[in-house]
């Protein structure tokens, strides 16, 4: 991939581990991400969203006090929550079937089984850009399309049977995609696209949690 295009993407890691911290910041020193960001918990994580958001979060799914999965649910489900569709990728040491699962089920995006390497993060980082999943909302789950999540699926396949009752299904924006490529048309109209579906989320959420819908000016 273009690391000249890619580099366009803003990366967030949220690990509480200091050492654990460095060694990515080193990792990604001569890589096309050498700017990105790092905090140590899910609450920092959270005000890093309010005032520089990223384009994909990687969290550890460890951590003291609010875990990687609290963080993907507060990021989901949260009808404050600044951008409810943010890809988040959980880092753990643990790759059997009931973690990728739990992940899975919770919302996150994609998982990334450590030890982290710079080609594995460049894997997600493209799935993330090149994959991107209808965003599901549903009375149980908010979170990207859980099916077939390792790879693409056809678009047809997705449109097999009907969604369970008050599902919202959300088509992808493309809004990474047009940031890679670097054209300020596709990334305006895709930003557009993201915004109102921001809105859709969290109006769903407020109509489950019984709260006035979120006014947006005209």
């Amino acid at each position: 991939m273009s690391a000249e295009h890619y580099g366009h993407l803003k990366l967030l890691f949220v690990e509480n581990a200091s050492h654990t911290r460095l060694m990515l910041r080193e990792m990604l020193r001569n890589t096309q991400w050498a700017h990105a960001e790092f905090v140590g918990s899910a609450a920092a994580a959270i005000e890093r969203l309010k005032t520089n958001p990223p384009d994909i979060l990687f969290t550890d799914w460890q951590m003291p006090g609010e875990s990687g999965l609290d963080l993907v649910r507060a990021i989901r489900e949260n009808p404050d929550a600044p951008d409810p569709l943010l890809p988040v990728i959980l880092l753990t040491a643990n790759g059997d079937a009931d973690n990728v699962m739990s992940a899975l089920n919770a919302g996150a995006s994609d998982f990334l089984v450590k030890p982290i390497s710079v080609s594995r993060i460049v894997e997600r980082v493209t799935n993330a850009v090149t994959r991107q999943r209808p965003f599901i909302l549903s009375p149980s789950y908010k979170g990207p399309d859980r099916r077939n999540a390792a790879k693409a699926v056809d678009v047809d396949k997705r449109a097999e049977g009907e969604p369970p009752p008050d599902t919202i299904i959300l088509a992808p924006d493309g809004l990474l995609l047009a940031k890679v490529r670097g054209d300020p048309v596709a990334i305006r109209e895709a930003a557009q696209l993201r915004a109102e579906a921001i809105v859709t989320v969290r109006n769903y959420i407020r109509r489950q949690q019984q709260l006035p819908p979120e006014v947006v000016a005209a």
